[in-house]
């Protein structure tokens, strides 16, 4: 008997690239499930720009990223930029204020965003396990898109796998990260 839990969409990571993602999908439609290492999601928002989260900059253009492809961050880009998630923010009722060179911040704590995102989240629907760790990943069939993840907190079946851990990962150092 399988005691998978199976999901749409699996996003590895509860940062704000993380949560952005799965509160996308949740919103469209797909069953998603969200794991995070840590106690509670979000914990570099909370300490961004100094308590006070430097949520997005008026000066975000493709010619600002590097990228092997410099058409990505231009479809990137224009599908999602800083004017949606300041629509968002407004959404939320969130004051905030611009700095120089465009960098928009909270006039209150950072807390404020990372609720916007788990408010977010909950509207699509989205379930989120902290304190997982992920201890391996395999593909379900040859030549399927299933992938079946295994945790500390049981076993998971996703058709898209997102990971969203953060910086970049050396091929050479697989430390504890082995699954990658």
């Amino acid at each position: 008997m399988n005691m998978s839990k199976q999901f749409d969409v699996i996003v590895i990571g509860g940062g704000a690239a993380g949560l952005m993602c799965a509160l996308t999908a949740g919103q469209r439609g797909r069953r998603v499930l969200l794991l995070d290492h840590a106690e509670r999601v979000g914990k570099k928002i909370l300490i961004s720009g100094g308590g006070r989260c430097n949520f997005t900059n008026l000066q975000v253009e493709a010619a600002h990223f590097i990228s092997a492809n410099p058409h990505f961050c231009k479809s990137a880009l224009s599908r999602f930029g800083p004017n949606d998630f300041i629509a968002l923010v407004e959404k939320h009722g969130i004051p905030y204020h611009e700095k120089k060179l465009g960098q928009l911040f909270c006039d209150g704590k950072s807390v404020e965003i990372v609720n916007l995102l788990l408010e977010e989240c909950r509207l699509g629907g989205v379930q989120i396990r902290t304190k997982c760790s992920v201890e391996k990943i395999e593909p379900r069939n040859i030549g399927e898109s299933r992938f079946a993840l295994q945790t500390n907190l049981g076993g998971y079946e996703t058709e898209s796998l997102v990971i969203a851990t953060g910086g970049a990962v050396d091929p050479e150092d697989r430390g504890d990260r082995s699954w990658i």
